[in-house]
């Protein structure tokens, strides 16, 4: 809640509450840990703080195409996914789940839905979903390469440099240099639209992958580097 301040004239101002306090800010980090870590390897490495967590696997196997993925509306992280795909029409078009995490933050509950195959281009699509039981709509989605994760140039550290970060240089550029990325995850905050796209294909000296941050505008606002 924001924090009305009075100051010696009278004039009355509004505090807004820091990002890092907001519950969607932890959610995405819960969500871009299991994803991200999960994909390229870092697996239980990183815990998420502050939550409570439970999971459960069934033997579903299915193929997952990626105009199926582009399909699913992502809703509204801050406010539980509102707006997104339901579950229940995720689950009629992909059966259910191999594996489901639930996690709760601060009020909220996000659970992270994995289906994978053992063919095709893709090895993984996981989704989390806002809200319980029938209620329930998609907030982000994450697809993993099953090619480029082996495949794609090197990215080097003179290529990580040379990316810039004030949201002039478009992805499709760096697509046509160093192939699909491995790992996209696509959520929507405050009704804004951004990307997470991973490299794993990068010199040692990289660590074990590159993440860039993308715009609704394909464009790069943010890079880092995953530990292995």
């Amino acid at each position: 809640m924001s924090k009305k301040i009075v100051d010696e004239n009278g004039n009355t101002y509004v505090q807004k509450k820091p990002f890092y306090k907001r519950v969607w800010f932890w959610i995405v980090i819960v969500v871009l840990v299991l994803i991200i870590g999960g994909s390229i390897g870092g697996g239980n490495k990183n815990k998420p703080v502050n939550k409570e967590s439970n999971s459960k696997v069934s033997s579903n196997k299915k193929i997952i195409t990626s105009e199926q993925f582009n399909n699913l509306k992502v809703g509204d992280m801050s406010n539980n996914g509102n707006g997104g795909t339901s579950y229940k029409d995720v689950e009629s078009i992909f059966g259910k789940p191999n594996s489901t995490t639930s996690s709760s933050i601060q009020g909220q509950t996000v659970e992270m839905d994995t289906w994978s195959n053992l063919g095709g281009d893709y090895t993984t699509m996981s989704l989390s979903f806002g809200g319980e039981g029938d209620k329930r709509s998609l907030s982000s989605k994450s697809l993993t390469s099953a090619k480029s994760i082996i495949s794609g140039a090197k990215i080097s550290q003179a290529d990580y440099d040379a990316i810039t970060t004030n949201g002039t240089m478009n992805v499709s550029d760096l697509v046509k240099k160093f192939g699909q990325p491995a790992v996209k995850t696509v959520y929507s905050i405050l009704n804004t639209e951004t990307k997470t796209l991973v490299w794993s294909n990068v010199n040692s000296n990289l660590g074990s992958g590159v993440s860039l941050t993308v715009s609704g505008g394909n464009t790069v606002i943010g890079k880092t580097k995953t530990s292995n």
